[in-house]
């Protein structure tokens, strides 16, 4: 039962995807139509969305890795020459 839950985790919402593609898509096609914009406008605001997204995944990954950080206590020890 729990190998279920974890495979329906890995499994993408591929309806839920789609539903969003097409309102973003929507979106697009009214902003192009109604204010004219050109390809390289929609090609900047969809490179703000990236970017956007790439930074939060940022953020979730330091969390995570604080997480795990706090879970395992006190840092290591390195040797001192391990970074030269």
């Amino acid at each position: 039962m729990a190998e279920e839950k974890d495979e329906e985790d890995r499994v993408p919402r591929w309806e839920i995807i789609e539903k969003l593609h097409d309102k973003i898509d929507g979106d697009i096609n009214d902003a192009y139509t109604e204010d004219k914009l050109s390809f390289i406008e929609v090609d900047f605001a969809l490179l703000m969305i990236k970017e956007k997204i790439y930074q939060q995944k940022m953020e979730m990954y330091n969390l995570y890795f604080k997480s795990k950080e706090e879970e395992e206590g006190e840092a290591k020890d390195v040797p001192e020459h391990l970074y030269k």
